[in-house]
């Protein structure tokens, strides 16, 4: 077999339609099995990967109203 190069690309991770929609259609895609290849995040922004991890959390709880990964495992609190 061989080897993949793929990969999905964010730009503008950081902006509202990424925070509404993007971050709560990629978990769907997750949980539903859809999605496994390396998620790449571009922003002009200076964050931290903490404050983006953060602020997918925030999305997920506000919009999904989720308290857990598909694994089972928690969301990361930051």
């Amino acid at each position: 077999m061989m080897p993949r190069s793929d990969a999905l690309v964010l730009f503008g991770v950081t902006g509202d339609l990424a925070y509404q929609q993007i971050f709560p259609a990629l978990y769907d895609m997750v949980r539903r099995g859809h999605l496994d290849v390396p998620i790449l995040g571009v922003a002009r922004s200076g964050w931290t990967a903490d404050r983006l991890k953060a602020r997918a959390r925030e999305s997920l709880e506000e919009v999904t109203r989720l308290t857990a990964w598909p694994d089972g495992a928690a969301i990361p609190t930051g």
